[in-house]
Order: C-alpha cells, then sequence, then structure tokens
C-alpha cells in the first residue's frame, strides 16, 4: 500500500493535482447547480409576468 501512495517518488506532484482536481470538479457540479437554480427562478418570474400582462 505504501508503494502505491508514494507513486513512484512523485507523490509531492502527483497527490495536490488529484486533490486540485476533485475540487475544481465539485466546484464546477457547485456552479452549475447554483446558476441552474438562478435560471428556473428567472424563468419563473417572467412566466408569472406574462401571465400577469
Amino acid at each position: 500500500m505504501m508503494r502505491f501512495l508514494d507513486m513512484g517518488g512523485y507523490y509531492p506532484w502527483v497527490w495536490p493535482s488529484y486533490a486540485v482536481t476533485l475540487v475544481v470538479m465539485g466546484l464546477n457540479v457547485y456552479w452549475a447547480k447554483r446558476l441552474l437554480s438562478r435560471a428556473q427562478r428567472t424563468a419563473l418570474r417572467r412566466l408569472q409576468m406574462q401571465e400577469e400582462s
């Protein structure tokens, strides 16, 4: 197991790269969900405005 975690001596570069990748992927999911909910609220507001006029 330690041999795998050592990554052939490249662990100082490999593990931070994995961490950065996971953080960026997580942020992409978070931002996409946030933008989707914002777009849905905007669309709902526009529909309600059309119904009122």
